[in-house]
């Protein structure tokens, strides 16, 4: 007696090669967004630990100019390729893991997405970017007096908001890893096959 193939479980080789070429997308573009994730939110836990730490022994004059100089220099390709590269690596996997909406992968990612994109990059252009302005603002030749204002303005609401973004950018990152460390079929509903 001859067995017949099984073509419920027969897949054919296209279809393998489109399976494994999306996961290899899925693969690149996550390791993109936690790479250029991880970067930005050691950036910011940089400033929280150490940066910071420093500069708040320096004396007002000193201080404005350093951080008119270091928010003048950190405007640069390399930093604004990891800062808005995250989003877009975020996004990008974001949209290569929709197809499998029930997976823990993309739930993930989603996380991600609204912890770096809301508490991270948005923060820092609507919170951190204005007050460096607003520092830049401040002449060469301030009097003392404007200077310990304008420092005063700046030091505790910049400092603050820096921390939050770290935290939000480090859980980003966090979730990120553990997606990278999550099966990808994992957390997804097996598919029903009619008999």
């Amino acid at each position: 007696m001859e067995e017949k193939p099984d073509k419920k479980n027969s897949v054919s080789p296209g279809a393998l090669r489109l399976t494994a070429l999306g996961s290899a997308v899925r693969a690149l573009v996550l390791a993109g967004a936690t790479l250029t994730t991880g970067l930005i939110a050691g950036v910011f836990y940089a400033y929280a630990v150490s940066v910071n730490l420093g500069l708040a022994v320096q004396p007002d004059a000193p201080y404005v100019a350093a951080m008119q100089a270091i928010n003048e220099r950190i405007q640069n390709p390399v930093f604004f390729l990891s800062f808005f590269g995250a989003v877009l690596a975020l996004l990008a996997s974001l949209a290569a893991h929709a197809p499998q909406p029930r997976s823990g992968r993309f739930w993930l990612v989603a996380l991600a997405c609204a912890l770096y994109i809301g508490g991270g990059f948005l923060l820092t252009v609507f919170v951190n970017v204005p007050l460096n302005e607003e520092l830049a603002s401040v002449a060469d030749d301030a009097s003392p007096g404007e200077l310990a204002r304008a420092r005063a303005d700046y030091e505790g609401p910049w400092n603050f908001w820096n921390g939050v973004r770290a935290v939000f950018s480090s859980l980003a990152f966090l979730a990120l890893v553990s997606a990278c460390l999550l099966r990808e079929d994992r957390g997804s509903r097996p598919e029903i096959r009619p008999r």
